[in-house]
């Protein structure tokens, strides 16, 4: 069974670099590593050239100029020799065993669909204290893609994986249609990995955990401070409102009153986010995030009354097929 590594990057040739260099270290041998450039850039290609001339499991570089992580995931699938799709992040670096892990699982559970495993935090500079508090003894932390919820192995038709430590079978990829978008740019436009969970959930595919399948996600400061939560946060308000929408945008008089519901739930959250902006105890936090949240909902639902290319964006079901 081959496995194909499906790596996005955009202008980050340092931080791909030590993810391939630790690819390198696995004790799978029947694998091959993707690097599919979202900004198309010839540094990036000559350090992939570079790193390839001495490495035992060289990269295949592939540029992808249409904007948008799931054009690049998909420009990987498309090209990808592996029945096993596994997908990361630049940013990640990988336990020795990742791929041996998912390439036993799916031998021994030909059901399975799609998997996913353990996401640890590789911490640049040490947290600062109020993120340690609000992040406490959660098992999973979706603002920063950590995840390890279980200690040992599970098969469920609820489960569910990150983009920075999945394997899905890559005729069940084709099958749903891919990814949903995420963002072009700076538009966030849908919900990219957690759609794809959507699609497999809606058909009663199973999707595995595999607790030796083991990532660490590359955690810089600027990921550490209350702006970026915030902003991260606003991303998921716009998911909200693209999986309400995607299946059918209904009349502008219900998408104004959708808008006024949440108004009218959320008012009394988005003063107290305004009084409390600069505290971070926990409980404070969770209101400015619960505030950009349905802030941000608002804001997407509003541009769906008048922007008809968005519209269009939206309502798209494949994207695998997209182009340009």
């Amino acid at each position: 069974m081959m496995i194909s590594v499906i790596i996005p990057t955009y202008n980050r040739p340092q931080v791909l670099l030590q993810a391939l260099q630790s690819l390198q270290k696995q004790t799978l041998n029947n694998f091959e590593i993707i690097v599919v450039d979202n900004a198309a850039d010839r540094v990036v290609e000559k350090m992939v050239k570079k790193f390839n001339a001495t490495a035992r499991m060289p990269a295949r570089y592939i540029p992808e100029p249409n904007l948008g992580v799931h054009n690049a995931r998909h420009a990987g699938a498309r090209v990808a020799r592996g029945e096993i799709l596994a997908f990361t992040d630049d940013d990640a670096t990988f336990d020795p065993g990742w791929l041996q892990s998912y390439a036993e699982a799916c031998s021994e559970h030909p059901e399975m669909a799609a998997a996913g495993g353990p996401v640890r935090p590789a911490w640049e500079v040490s947290p600062p204290e109020w993120l340690l508090e609000f992040m406490g003894d959660k098992r999973v932390f979706p603002i920063l893609s950590l995840m390890e919820p279980y200690d040992e192995f599970r098969l469920d038709s609820r489960g569910f994986f990150y983009g920075v430590n999945m394997a899905i079978r890559r005729n069940v990829l084709f099958e749903v249609g891919g990814f949903n978008p995420e963002a072009f740019g700076e538009i966030w436009l849908g919900d990219g990995e957690t759609g794809l969970n959507r699609k497999l959930w809606r058909r009663g595919m199973l999707i595995g955990y595999v607790p030796r399948a083991i990532v660490y996600h590359h955690i810089p400061p600027e990921r550490m401070t209350v702006g970026y939560f915030l902003r991260r946060m606003a991303n998921e308000g716009a998911c909200d409102a693209y999986a309400r929408y995607h299946h059918g945008i209904p009349s502008r008089l219900i998408l104004i009153r959708d808008i006024a519901v949440v108004c009218r739930r959320k008012m009394k959250t988005w003063i107290k986010a305004a009084i409390l902006h600069r505290r971070r105890t926990p409980s404070c936090l969770q209101i400015r995030l619960d505030a950009a949240r349905s802030l941000s909902r608002v804001q997407y639902t509003w541009r769906l009354l008048y922007d008809t290319r968005f519209r269009n964006f939206v309502e798209k079901k494949d994207w695998l097929e997209f182009s340009g």
